[in-house]
């Protein structure tokens, strides 16, 4: 297929993450397993045995700028393989499938994590059902347990990270 209409050209001119005066921008949560986190280009979307590569960056701005050049390079892998290979095992631009999908990600998706799924999110219950969620995903080596994994708001770490830039 061609890589044209609505949905490619908001891609073309999409960022996975932006930063305005001291305010930062994603879709989805920036939490303890996402701040820093820069997936691989041969990322696969797929339900892999263990954590797939990908590098840490230590400033945000440094982390902005990896995640929007991953998506250009993938918008370019996607419109230079369009359509699966002969064994459908893989094709073009399979890192931006993986990158919005928890389960591809083995939990560090900053497209679709997310700090709830309704209610409070800052009570101790929910931070009791949080942590019991990510114990739970990560004891089971289970990439499709991260599903149930709520990110922490007000994850001192993540704030400092945030903080230093």
């Amino acid at each position: 297929g061609t890589f044209a209409g609505a949905m490619s050209n908001y891609l073309r001119h999409a960022c996975v993450a932006a930063v305005f005066g001291q305010t930062l921008f994603a879709h989805g949560a920036v939490d303890a397993r996402t701040a820093g986190y820069v997936p691989d280009d041969s990322t696969r979307f797929c339900l892999p045995a263990a954590p797939q590569a990908g590098r840490m960056v230590d400033s945000v701005s440094e982390w902005v700028d990896a995640l929007n050049g991953l998506l250009e390079r993938g918008l370019a892998d996607h419109a230079a393989r369009p359509e699966w290979d002969a064994e459908r095992a893989t094709r073009g631009g399979e890192v931006l499938l993986a990158l919005q999908n928890r389960d591809a990600m083995w939990g560090r998706s900053i497209v679709s994590n997310s700090y709830a799924d309704g209610g409070c999110i800052t009570t101790e219950s929910a931070a009791c059902v949080r942590e019991a969620a990510l114990a739970d995903a990560e004891a089971r080596a289970d990439p499709s347990a991260f599903a149930a994994v709520a990110s922490d708001p007000l994850d001192a770490g993540v704030a400092a990270w945030l903080i230093r830039g």
